[in-house]
């Protein structure tokens, strides 16, 4: 039977947080009613919103939308999947892609994938970044934004239903190096799963993002080498924390915006720094692995979860 969909946000008020603690605030109980009609996981039936049938899953997950503080005390935008069922769970962070505005998660996607994966029983937290509508600051492409997701690890530390000791990361395209710039600065995390992401910044075709570079980073104009540099995964591996880190590389061989051979610079230098690595590619299949991403890529994924997370 079609259930109403009731998504309430996460009251963070309940938790305690001290004057040192990142906190979340600005909350209100909302329907899903409340976000834009998408008619992707519903419909809507005698004035109701209803789940389309292959999204029953969604009524046994909790969604959430919260603003915290980051590091240098800007308000930012968060959100939060969890299991309805009580228990203690692993805990996944989401890097985001894009920049600014473009690339921010709307609750489609929450539902429709990353739920599917909380559906398994794992928290899945993210951020949408300083610089764009809901969140206040500038989008420095791999600056102090990376610390935004940092900051989320105050509150894990603070959610009664997850285990502190399992978290991992997972990073698309741009969210990728925000998965390598977090291991540089936390030994937290036990697994990353990388989709699509750029090895090494110097390395691009895509002669537009030069421009997302002038616009976003800062002293790119007066040193761009020294800019790239500090925001490159590839050199960041050295300097990753935990030197226990698995690390899961996938992608398509038909990317049109990131070349199948950032996943192979990936793979190498993984492995040959010791780190367990798999690198998955598929065949045909664009930056956004469309044909795979609800199917084969969530059984891949949810695999690698139970056996390293």
């Amino acid at each position: 039977m079609n259930k109403i969909i009731f998504v309430t946000l996460l009251l963070f008020a309940k938790f305690s947080f001290s004057q040192t603690k990142n906190t979340v605030s600005n909350l209100e109980p909302k329907t899903i009613a409340s976000f834009p009609f998408d008619s992707i996981i519903s419909k809507k039936v005698g004035g109701k919103i209803i789940l389309r049938n292959e999204f029953q899953y969604v009524d046994s997950l909790n969604f959430y939308g919260f603003n915290y503080k980051s590091f240098d005390n800007l308000k930012i935008r968060g959100f939060l999947v969890e299991p309805k069922k009580k228990g203690i769970y692993p805990v996944l962070i989401y890097n985001r892609g894009g920049n600014g505005d473009f690339g921010k998660i709307p609750f489609h996607y929450l539902a429709s994938f990353l739920g599917k994966i909380a559906n398994k029983g794992y928290v899945i937290i993210g951020s949408q970044l300083r610089g764009n509508s809901t969140s206040e600051g500038f989008d420095e492409f791999g600056g102090k934004d990376v610390n935004d997701v940092l900051s989320l690890l105050d509150i894990i530390d603070q959610l009664p239903n997850v285990d502190k000791t399992r978290i991992g990361v997972f990073g698309w395209s741009r969210g990728v190096m925000t998965n390598f710039l977090m291991l540089k600065k936390t030994n937290r995390i036990k697994t990353n799963i990388a989709i699509a992401g750029q090895a090494d910044l110097f390395d691009m075709e895509r002669s537009e993002m030069f421009g997302v570079y002038r616009a976003r980073i800062p002293g790119y104009a007066k040193d761009s080498v020294a800019a790239l540099k500090t925001r490159s995964s590839l050199l960041a591996i050295d300097s990753i924390e935990n030197k226990q880190l698995t690390n899961f590389i996938i992608q398509g061989n038909k990317d049109e915006r990131v070349r199948i051979d950032n996943a192979l610079k990936f793979y190498s230098k993984l492995n040959s720094s010791n780190f367990t690595t798999r690198l998955l590619v598929y065949e045909n299949e664009n930056h956004s692995l469309e044909n795979v991403r609800d199917s084969n890529l969530l059984i891949e994924i949810e695999d690698w979860l139970r056996r390293y997370l």
